[in-house]
């Protein structure tokens, strides 16, 4: 048995909360209806040689950040990552939205 190259795709994507109404649009331009979301606190440790320590530990405020998941098949999965990509192509950030597709091997 072949695996259709189309097969489903997990793509989650992780981005800085200011950014969560971007995201949105980039699914609602690529009629992707059907997605789940979670608010999450997202951490950066400095790993500069040098840096010096911060008074209470590391001295990165937490940031509120969101990850998005939703089940695509491949070419939406693509289609949406190419979007991410010119998108934090096109803004040049310094934190850019984040894009993963996973294969799902099986689903029932």
């Amino acid at each position: 048995m072949t695996q259709s190259t189309n097969a489903m795709k997990l793509v989650a994507i992780m981005t800085l909360d200011a950014y969560r109404d971007d995201v949105h649009a980039l699914l609602r331009e690529r009629e992707i209806e059907v997605f789940s979301e979670l608010d999450i606190e997202g951490h950066h440790q400095s790993s500069a040689a040098g840096a010096a320590p911060a008074w209470f530990g590391s001295g990165t405020p937490p940031a509120d950040s969101t990850l998005t998941w939703a089940f695509l098949d491949g070419d939406q999965a693509d289609h949406l990552l190419d979007a991410i990509a010119d998108f934090n192509e096109r803004r040049d950030l310094e934190r850019p939205v984040r894009g993963f597709r996973m294969d799902v091997d099986r689903a029932v």
